[in-house]
């Protein structure tokens, strides 16, 4: 299993990806700025805990302002700074994360037979790299918290070891994939 194992950085030290920055991201800081009134930020992708939809050294841009006047939805890739269950006590670790959110506040969430299920009804999850092969019991998500699950469910440091994520902790969506430019576009496809 993989500790700590999408975290991802800043990417502003690669030369080609200040180049997809400028070449890719000019636009979407403009359409951003212009519409929600905030600048993305670049981060890079360290782990495998999002394969397949995130590759180990994929550059994205995250929207940081979107939830001001929204919340996050089920499916959202959400980056967030791990809150201290997930740092095992040790706050050096508190590079910026990401995962999939998948429960949301209100809702109880269990993962069993393979399945995740959200009040008991299956959740269709085609971005999976394969079912979960572990069982979580049953828990009710509280108000201002979300469950967010790796897509490499099996090799994920997610939700199902550290518990609930608070909305406070979210930093924003991601929005897209600019470097390699072989698989530039969106994540959510």
């Amino acid at each position: 299993m993989m500790v700590y194992s999408l975290r991802f950085r800043s990417s502003t030290k690669f030369i080609g990806r200040k180049i997809g920055l400028a070449l890719s991201g000019g636009l979407l800081v403009a359409l951003n700025y212009g519409c929600m009134g905030s600048v993305p930020r670049s981060f890079s992708v360290l782990g495998g805990s999002m394969e397949p939809t995130l590759q180990v050294d994929d550059s994205l841009l995250i929207s940081p302002d979107v939830y001001r006047n929204a919340n996050p939805q089920r499916g959202d890739i959400v980056t967030f700074t791990p809150p201290p269950p997930a740092l095992g006590g040790d706050p050096r670790n508190d590079d910026p994360w990401i995962f999939r959110v998948i429960g949301l506040p209100g809702e109880t969430f269990e993962v069993r037979d393979g399945q995740t299920l959200i009040n008991e009804v299956p959740l269709p999850e085609p971005y999976i790299s394969e079912p979960p092969a572990y069982t979580f019991e049953p828990v009710t998500i509280p108000e201002d918290a979300y469950m967010v699950l790796g897509d490499n469910r099996n090799n994920a440091f997610d939700s199902t070891h550290w518990g609930v994520l608070p909305e406070d902790n979210i930093i924003g969506r991601v929005a897209f994939i600019y470097w390699p430019l072989g698989r530039f576009g969106s994540a959510y496809d």
